[in-house]
């Protein structure tokens, strides 16, 4: 099939599509992945330390909500960086170039071609 903007577009909102279905449950995953290897490489006084910490977060609603809101934030930050290094390690694989073959800047008519900044 020759990539016409039409076909670019589509396999662009195609790849966002099913990227945005992944991303929340791999997320949650990475998140309870990295809550159990800490917890397997703690000394009694770390399980103490987190043991005290999930006690609070099992009787205070706020400090729960706080403390999930960091933990997201530390996951969704680990997330863009591990992503960002992988993307590299993909395009390398595919011997393409930025500017070239990957967009480095977004398009000036963002209503024509939505949320491209998934792409930058």
């Amino acid at each position: 099939m020759e990539p016409t903007p039409e076909f670019a577009k589509k396999c662009r909102e195609d790849a966002l599509r099913k990227y945005e279905d992944e991303r929340q449950a791999f997320g949650l995953q990475m998140m309870t992945m990295g809550y159990y290897k800490v917890k397997s490489l703690l000394s009694e006084d770390g399980l103490r330390k987190v043991g005290k910490i999930d006690a609070r977060r099992e009787n205070d609603e706020s400090f729960n909500r706080e403390f999930s809101e960091k933990m997201w934030k530390s996951t969704e930050e680990a997330w863009g960086q591990a992503l960002g290094q992988l993307m590299i390690k993909i395009s390398g694989a595919y011997e393409l170039k930025m500017g070239q073959d990957i967009r480095v800047e977004l398009p000036e008519d963002l209503d024509e071609d939505p949320k491209l900044d998934f792409y930058a």
